[in-house]
Formats: structure tokens, C-alpha cells, sequence
């Protein structure tokens, strides 16, 4: 069996309430959990989709990039390639464009193969996609894995605004 869908990521951050803030506020997670500081680790914040998560946690934030703890040797830089979260429908990433956008977080969008993304840098400067799921019929491993400028509108004309995919629509994968 293949992987079907991610189920959380751990960066490390350099500025815990910056980063509370930026997950909370615009990719719009909630906070479930605290685990305090300890002599050998640094205080963690554990996140879930605001539409609830079978996971117990989807992203979890550890405050260990500029903390030197006793036997861990140096901190840990902030680092990750980019974190993947998942909208529902069109209506719903085209929102999130306009959040980001207002926050000054909007790092670009394009349409590829297997999905339409949004991209933005959190507190940190690590990379965040924000996706919709092309309907599975209409994704070819065929053919050349192309992107192309997001259009809302054209995205829109054909699959429709409330077109649910992915985890809305019921897919584990």
C-alpha cells in the first residue's frame, strides 16, 4: 500500500508566537495541544484542520531554532521544504488567496497535474502550499508534468466553485 495522504509535519521555528499566529490566522488551524518546555526539550503546539483531523495532530511547532538545550547540542535551524494542507473546493482556496494576499503572505499560485496551489512563506521563510485536488479523472501521469498560471475564473467555469475533492469530498486518499 502507498502513502495516501500526509499526516502531520514537525518544523522547527525560531519564533513561537509568530508562528501560532501565522498557522492559526491564515491557513486557519486550531490549536489542540501545549506541551510545556522541559530541561530537554523545547515547548511544542499541536494544530488540527478547523473541520476536525482523524490524526491527533496535523502540524505540530517546535520552538527549538534558536533554543540551545542541555544535552541536544546546537538548535535547530528552521527547515522543511514545504508543508502541503488541503482545501475543499475552489470557493474555499480562492478565499484563502485573498487572506493570504491581506496578510502580505502570498508567495504566488499555479495549476499543475493533480492539483491547483497557493504558496506562501510562514514567520520563518518555510514554504506552505495550500491546495485544491483536481477531480481524479481528470489527472494523467501521461502526460508532461506542466504548470500553468492559476485562473479562477477557467478553474472555476470548468469544475465549479463548491466542487468538493479530496478529504471533502470522503477520500482517504
Amino acid at each position: 500500500m502507498s502513502i495516501r495522504r500526509m499526516n502531520h509535519t514537525v518544523p522547527s521555528v525560531s519564533d513561537l508566537e509568530a508562528s501560532t499566529i501565522y498557522y492559526r490566522d491564515l491557513p486557519g488551524l486550531r490549536l489542540v495541544a501545549i506541551l510545556p518546555a522541559t530541561a530537554h526539550f523545547s515547548e511544542m503546539r499541536f494544530f488540527h484542520s478547523k473541520v476536525g483531523s482523524s490524526n491527533h495532530h496535523d502540524l505540530a511547532i517546535i520552538a527549538n531554532a534558536t533554543t540551545k538545550l542541555a544535552g541536544r547540542g546546537e538548535p535547530t535551524p528552521p527547515g522543511l521544504f514545504h508543508i502541503a494542507f488541503e482545501d475543499g473546493t475552489l470557493d474555499e482556496l480562492q478565499d484563502m488567496q485573498g487572506r493570504l494576499q491581506a496578510a502580505k503572505a502570498f508567495a504566488g499560485s499555479t495549476h499543475q497535474a493533480g492539483h491547483l496551489s497557493l504558496y506562501s512563506n510562514d514567520p520563518d521563510g518555510l514554504a506552505v502550499e495550500i491546495l485544491w485536488r483536481a477531480p481524479r479523472e481528470s489527472w494523467s501521469y501521461e502526460d508532461e508534468m506542466v504548470r500553468h498560471p492559476l485562473d479562477f475564473d477557467a478553474v472555476k467555469k470548468r469544475w465549479g466553485g463548491q466542487r468538493a475533492t479530496g478529504s471533502a469530498a470522503g477520500e482517504a486518499a
